[in-house]
């Protein structure tokens, strides 16, 4: 594929041009919550701490393993948008984090970094991060003034419904949904 070929949706350039470019406000599709991708937060100046998706506006932590994508493949993201959503909350509200090939995606640093209220692992093992904690699946977990949730991967509750409403029914209690 050439760079020459590249097109580029009026979205996505707004998108990545936002600060540069003037006059486009109306190009936006109208289902773009949706699909709208949050700019990933690095700590580029350093190169340290952990790359995440998302402005964490309400210290959740998503993390996630995935070898083939930064952070989700576009059905698992739109999938978990879903589900944000049905919780009231959105992208902009978590840090989705993928663990895979993310050395700082540790206890403390996540800690340091996130300050997170509620952490929830799909489809990742808390211990492999460093988590001092087992947590059963769709079982809320608290320790240390934080509640951890534990699930299947994004692709796994995407095609088994009983664990979709396993999750579901945990969700409703930690995030008090009637």
């Amino acid at each position: 594929m050439s760079l020459d070929n590249l097109k580029l949706s009026p979205f996505l350039v707004k998108e990545l041009y936002e600060n540069s470019l003037t006059g486009i406000e109306s190009v936006e599709p109208k289902d773009a919550p949706a699909k709208k991708t949050v700019q990933a937060k690095a700590n580029a100046a350093s190169g340290k701490g952990t790359r995440f998706l998302g402005e964490n506006k309400k210290n959740i932590v998503v993390a996630v393993t995935e070898k083939e994508y930064p952070f989700a493949a576009e059905d698992d993201l739109n999938f978990l948008i879903n589900i944000l959503r049905a919780c009231n909350i959105s992208l902009e509200d978590i840090a989705l984090v993928n663990c895979c090939n993310n050395s700082a995606a540790v206890y403390e640093p996540l800690n340091i970094q996130f300050s997170p209220g509620i952490i929830l692992f799909l489809g990742t093992e808390p211990q492999q991060l460093g988590f001092p904690v087992q947590i059963p699946q769709n079982r809320i977990q608290k320790y240390k003034g934080q509640q951890y949730l534990c699930a299947p991967s994004l692709q796994q509750l995407a095609s088994d419904k009983e664990a979709k409403k396993a999750l579901w029914t945990a969700l409703k209690q930690l995030f008090s949904i009637g």
